[in-house]
């Protein structure tokens, strides 16, 4: 069985004119970038099918009042 080398970059960019700032998170997976601006769900999809993996990902909060932000957050995946 191959040995999958699964990279979580975190990276940031400023403006040569430090006019902007930008920051995420890229998943290399053996030597090729998969995704620049991962979330933890693109991230994950995105290892799976490189890797050829069936797999099902199912995101569940652990009650009604946890986490509005994540689930914003994570609807545009």
């Amino acid at each position: 069985m191959m040995k999958h080398k699964i990279i979580v970059n975190h990276w940031e960019e400023i403006c040569e004119d430090d006019s902007c700032y930008e920051y995420g998170t890229s998943i290399i997976v053996n030597g090729k970038e998969l995704i620049r601006e991962a979330s933890i769900i693109s991230a994950l999809k995105a290892v799976l099918e490189e890797i050829g993996a069936d797999a099902e990902i199912e995101e569940t909060v652990e009650s009604e009042k946890c986490c509005d932000s994540i689930r914003k957050k994570n609807l545009d995946y």
